[in-house]
């Protein structure tokens, strides 16, 4: 039985056939996904994005590929930093930024197909250059740590010792970024000796909800009492005045022998003179 009799004898057997069709022609292209349900495509920054397009039907076509809407060829942002392999049905960026995240698009318009990408980039943090190392503080003094976070769409968290901080509270301060990364700053303004802990800064998004592995950086802060410097010097003063006790006090025992010693030791002659 063919498809007009079909039709003809069974209206129902239209919206099976338009089914059948979509669905065969879904299955034309076969994106790389890392998570199929979402369309997520995941990459490391400074590492090779990949994104792969199979094309299941026979035949010679030409596939073509767009971030955002745009033919890649077009982008300014990609002069130069990828290629595509028509033969293997893939589009490679050799080192991904931060950037090349967005919605990429794999279609042939001979079949008036087209998959999209959720293309993510994971997380990567560290802290501002000019912090590292500084892990000294006094007590008193204002304390600045400032986690910059790459990748898309990153959210902060903060591990200060046990307890996690997602918002200001306390003397603890979250702000914002000039980058526009939430809670990318931890500020205390007046930091005391119960703030000497562990500081950890995380941060996550969609890609490490799927790798289950959150980028980490950690910081020891380390607070000195305000006076130590001057316990210190006192302390000091005190070893060098104990010092010179000693030292006076053996003097005055040397000369004190050296005298007695005088006394007993005398010559012949003075002993005739005595007599």
């Amino acid at each position: 039985m063919d498809c007009k009799r079909i039709l003809r004898y069974s209206p129902l057997a239209v919206l099976l056939l338009v089914t059948l069709v979509i669905a065969q022609s879904s299955d034309v292209l076969q994106p790389n996904y890392d998570v199929p349900s979402t369309s997520l495509k995941i990459f490391d920054i400074g590492k090779a994005l990949t994104l792969g397009c199979n094309v299941t039907k026979d035949g010679e076509y030409e596939l073509s590929w767009e971030k955002n809407g745009t033919n890649v060829s077009l982008l300014p942002e990609l002069k130069d930093r990828f290629k595509i392999l028509s033969a293997e049905r893939k589009f490679i960026i050799s080192r991904a930024l931060d950037t090349d995240a967005g919605q990429y698009t794999c279609s042939v318009s001979e079949l008036k197909v087209s998959k999209a990408f959720n293309v993510v980039a994971n997380v990567v943090v560290k802290f501002e250059s000019t912090e590292v190392g500084k892990t000294n503080i006094v007590e008193g003094e204002k304390l600045t740590l400032h986690c910059i976070a790459f990748g898309t769409e990153p959210k902060v968290y903060w591990l200060v010792g046990n307890t996690t901080y997602n918002a200001s509270k306390d003397h603890i301060v979250l702000q914002e970024d000039d980058r526009g990364v939430e809670n990318a700053k931890l500020i205390i303004d007046s930091i005391t000796l119960n703030d000497y802990a562990d500081y950890t800064c995380e941060a996550r998004n969609n890609a490490t909800d799927v790798t289950g592995k959150p980028a980490q950086v950690m910081m020891t802060v380390r607070v000195r009492g305000k006076y130590a410097a001057l316990y210190v010097f006192v302390g000091i003063i005190v070893e060098v005045v104990v010092l010179c006790a000693i030292i006076l006090i053996c003097e005055k025992r040397r000369n004190k022998t050296e005298i007695e010693e005088s006394d007993t030791d005398q010559s012949p002659d003075q002993e005739k003179l005595k007599k």
